[in-house]
């Protein structure tokens, strides 16, 4: 029972230690750190390298493909060059000696002591440190998380019971196949069945069919743990996922062609092979397990194209994926300044077109919306975060004063951006209370009263703020433009004071009526914030110049 217990506070130790890496990794990423790893893993050497070390290390590819994951999402790396990084992470898996070398419960009580340390000392509460505390213990208990695994596997070779049942395997192959997969899958390592058949040969427990069976089986075990791992993961992040299954599954089909035809019909030159190596049974094990992610590897390099196909279809980024995305800013450009301070404005153009598109869903002669205003503020406002960055970044390299004035425009406007994007959803929100009211105590009437209120704001936020779009992406806005928009974007206090005294007095439900009251508060701070952005388009120094 004890051996059982290691092995369940293992994987509960594994699965908490993914999930941290997982969730902090991508708030500890900033862009100095970004910029490095984009360097750093580039060309296909260091993609191996990357993936050789952290499949050795780790011991296990769906927790690679988890840190790989939050790279991808966090705009880190490109999904393009991960798929090699998997491929060779099955490879460094296999590195038995060098992990063998590796004293991972030493390493992981000095990770989680070095936590304590921080939470200790208050560092876990630093904005700046947080998310690296986090993920630090993740780590930790990922690696204290696979140490409990291998000890409890390690201590199944002694169970009396193992020992009458387990010279069977050599004779029902089926079993020993159906054995791997389930404890691959379980222990989330195929790796972790391989260091058990090992064992079990060293000890003359298993012979040579069963001890291959066994290792075949973790194939088929390791891609159903990684399937378990799409979940709701969708667009790139699962693209990812499955390339790993997919991976597994072709290798596994070429792994038992192999098996099967140098078996029945070559009449074994693999293990020929072997002998002029005077290999003994764990040896030969190790080696069939490198030539079962060999041929993996192979077999998904030359079904690469039809595969990456597939995944297209079947795991497509999604709108919001793609929102998230800038489509102007990147890294190269803060090498020159007025290229900088173009892409960022136009980004900003970009962002500032979209805002009409939170309002489709309430407009009643607008096409159907094709995401949520609360999915869609979720995901450019990672957009407006980027630019926030590249803005920072960009007065960081840049010390002139022409310079700091702009980009301090255009981090102004960001920042006016984000509210308004804040402002729509809620707006969208108080609308949805404010229409969707109990039909029991609102009368047509009223009900009618409400619709039309509401739709004479969407209409009116919705044209004001795609004058603001047309007027902010030219050039060189002139004055009589400027001048509608300061006409559009007047405070419109006393009108919606108003409004509000005259529901005060009405019949409508009172939980109707604060809805109301909530979209036309709402409603005079979007144009109060279109106001300030109009401004900040009449200021000297709002447009970057396009001169080189």
């Amino acid at each position: 029972m004890t051996i059982f217990i290691s092995l369940f506070a293992g994987l509960g130790l594994f699965f908490i230690g993914v999930r941290l890496i997982s969730s902090n990794l991508r708030q500890v990423i900033g862009r100095r750190l970004r910029q490095l790893i984009a360097r750093a893993v580039t060309g296909p050497g260091s993609l191996a390298l990357f993936g050789l070390l952290a499949g050795a290390v780790m011991q296990s590819v769906n927790a690679v493909i988890h840190v790989l994951v939050a790279l991808v999402t966090a705009g880190a790396m490109d999904r393009k060059r991960a798929f090699p990084i998997i491929r060779w992470a099955n490879l460094g898996t296999s590195l038995l000696a060098l992990v063998a070398a590796i004293d991972l419960h030493a390493l992981a009580l000095c990770l989680v002591g070095l936590t304590g340390i921080a939470y200790y000392r208050q560092i876990d509460q630093s904005t700046r440190w947080r998310h690296a505390v986090g993920a630090l213990l993740g780590l930790g208990l990922l690696f204290l998380g696979t140490d409990f695994i291998k000890s409890g596997a390690a201590l199944l070779r002694t169970e009396p019971w193992l020992r009458l049942h387990i010279s069977e395997l050599g004779v029902w192959l089926l079993p020993s196949f159906a054995i791997g997969a389930a404890v691959a899958w379980a222990a989330q390592s195929s790796t972790t069945v391989v260091v058990i058949t090992m064992s079990l040969a060293a000890g003359g427990l298993i012979g040579w069919n069963g001890g291959a069976m066994l290792v075949m089986g973790a194939g088929l075990g390791s891609a159903a743990s990684a399937w378990s791992l799409a979940g709701r993961l969708q667009g790139s992040a699962r693209q990812l996922v499955l390339f790993q299954v997919l991976l597994r599954l072709q290798g596994l089909l070429l792994t038992l062609a192999f098996y099967a035809g140098n078996r029945w019909l070559l009449d074994d030159p693999f293990g020929r092979l072997l002998d002029q190596f005077q290999m003994g049974l764990p040896a030969r094990l190790a080696a069939f397990y490198m030539v079962v992610q060999l041929l993996s590897d192979l077999a998904s390099r030359a079904l690469e194209a039809p595969s990456l196909r597939w995944l297209e279809a079947w795991a497509a980024p999604s709108l919001q994926e793609n929102l998230s995305k800038p489509h102007f800013v990147h890294d190269e450009a803060l090498d020159e300044a007025e290229t900088a301070l173009l892409l960022a404005d136009k980004e900003q153009q970009r962002l500032l077109a979209c805002l009409p598109a939170y309002l489709d869903a309430l407009r009643q002669d607008a096409p159907a919306a094709l995401t949520s205003a609360d999915q869609r503020q979720a995901a450019e406002s990672q957009v407006l975060q980027l630019c926030e960055q590249f803005l920072v970044e960009l007065a960081d390299r840049q010390r002139s004063r022409d310079v700091l004035e702009r980009s301090m425009v255009l981090r102004d406007r960001n920042r006016l951006l984000a509210s308004l994007q804040e402002s729509l959803v809620e707006l969208h929100q108080a609308a949805q209370v404010a229409s969707g009211g109990d039909e029991r105590d609102v009368d047509e009437a009223g009900r009618a009263t409400v619709a039309q209120l509401l739709d004479q704001l969407v209409q009116s936020l919705h044209l004001m703020l795609e004058a603001l779009a047309e007027t902010a992406a030219r050039a060189q806005p002139d004055a009589e433009d400027l001048e509608l928009l300061r006409s559009l974007t007047h405070d419109r206090s006393e009108l919606m004071d108003g409004i509000r005294r005259r529901l005060q007095g009405s019949d409508l439900e009172a939980g109707l009526r604060q809805a109301v009251f909530s979209a036309t508060t709402v409603f005079e701070r979007c144009v109060w914030l279109a106001r300030r952005y109009v401004l900040l388009l009449d200021s000297p120094n709002a447009e970057p110049s396009t001169k080189t």
